[in-house]
């Protein structure tokens, strides 16, 4: 067995390699892998924007009903075991070892060759063999019929809120984009779905309930069981995920002696999350992670409801690239429009997939939108500290955009131990 070491020196080396679309690696990985039959309840969830937060709202409610749980998501703000979370919290670094280890030894003696993401599932896999959870979560990557998630069984099936999102990869059209999402369906088994508005995506959907199960590990063929979820007027896309969670919980056997029990308000790295300033603990730095055009209007439309916007207020802005920039900026410019910052500060996420949008790039643009800019500072870290020094009248800082900048920014402000990094209830 190779030492701990290399096995992370590996995983690190193939995070840059990109993404690779298709279930033949992971299905053979996962046979290769040995598993034993899963004694645990699995719910896997895609779409567009909303299923990490069904998958956060999911794990909360199953940590208030003490249910062991483990969750896949991804990407990490600020290290890797955030992807496998236990009860809410990343697994410890000796578990994640363990487990990748065993994924390493796989590799080295097949030749099989994994992408990071890949990699990350097949750990999750192992720890939820290692550690007898009752229920795992999984969020796929990217799209659902190729995502590697897709490639072992589960019990329901959510589908969230669809949007034109990887289009190259996904389709141009509601539609195509709804087949990829919706081949998550198994034979026999829930499909939990918000309600789509566009008829053809939503006849799409019906197709993939119809035809369910065409699955490399099983290769059932059989309807599943749809379930459509309309949300209430005026409803949140907390309010959403909650609904879909809540249809999900009712098909869990686990959870059938328990109200599906509704989260307030939700303790979340990267959404919605108030860090006090390590500098100044009059500076609440309010982080969100709004990593594409659909996100971003979303969170730009419950951002623009808070009343602490009317106060000065800071923005830190940072983007991966965007096929739609015009679609990522628009919203943010109309919420600066309805509660001018007093300062706009523009920085480049580091650490992700692919680097982030240049400062003085996205400068241009942003100013074409007549938004003023008071400064461009590539470091994420050094934008923190120069808001903490400069911006004297805030009171909120709206640190917005990349998720990988999310992650940049609780580093630098030191909230980034395992309680921080926790998907849990606030109490």
């Amino acid at each position: 067995m190779v030492a701990s070491g290399d096995a992370r020196t590996w995983l690190h080396r193939i995070k840059g390699q990109g993404m690779a679309l298709g279930l033949e690696n992971t299905a053979r990985a996962v046979a290769e892998m040995r598993f034993p039959a899963p004694t645990y309840e699995t719910v896997h969830v895609a779409g567009s924007n909303g299923k990490g937060t069904t998958v956060a709202r999911l794990s909360a409610a199953l940590s208030s009903a003490d249910i062991d749980h483990l969750a896949f998501t991804s990407p990490h703000l600020v290290r890797v075991e955030e992807r496998v979370r236990h009860n809410g919290r990343p697994v410890d670094a000796t578990t994640f070892d363990e487990a990748l280890v065993q994924v390493y030894d796989m590799v080295k003696r097949t030749g099989i060759s994994l992408t990071f993401f890949e990699a990350t599932f097949l750990i999750f896999l192992s720890v939820a063999a290692r550690l007898s959870v009752r229920v795992v979560l999984m969020e796929t990557g990217l799209g659902g019929r190729l995502d590697a998630t897709r490639a072992v069984p589960a019990d329901v099936a959510i589908i969230t809120s669809l949007s034109l999102e990887h289009t190259a990869v996904l389709g141009d059209s509601l539609e195509a984009i709804a087949g990829e999402k919706g081949a998550i369906a198994r034979s026999g088994k829930p499909l939990v779905v918000q309600w789509v508005e566009d008829p053809a995506a939503r006849e799409r959907l019906e197709r993939c309930a119809a035809e369910a199960g065409d699955h490399p590990v099983d290769g059932r063929l059989g309807p599943a069981d749809l379930r459509w979820v309309k949300p209430e007027t005026g409803a949140n896309y907390r309010d959403q995920a909650d609904a879909l969670a809540a249809l999900a919980w009712s098909h869990l056997k686990c959870a059938e002696n328990n109200v599906y029990p509704i989260i307030r308000e939700l303790h979340w790295p990267g959404r919605m999350q108030d860090v006090v300033s390590a500098q100044r603990s009059n500076l609440v730095f309010v982080l969100e992670g709004a990593h594409n055009p659909s996100g971003m209007r979303t969170a730009c439309d419950e951002l623009a409801k808070q009343h602490r916007w009317r106060r000065p207020w800071a923005l830190l802005f940072g983007t991966s690239p965007q096929t739609n920039m015009h679609g990522m900026l628009e919203p943010l410019a109309m919420l600066c429009s309805v509660h001018t910052p007093s300062v706009v500060v523009l920085t480049e996420p580091q650490f992700g997939r692919y680097p982030g949008v240049e400062a003085g790039v996205l400068r241009d643009d942003v100013e074409a939108f007549g938004v003023e800019v008071s400064a461009t500072i590539p470091t994420p870290s050094d934008a923190v500290e120069w808001i903490e020094s400069n911006a004297h009248d805030c009171e909120h800082v709206l640190c917005i955009g990349s998720l990988y900048l999310q992650g940049n920014v609780l580093q630098a402000l030191g909230a980034d131990d395992d309680d921080a990094l926790a998907v849990r209830a606030k109490d």
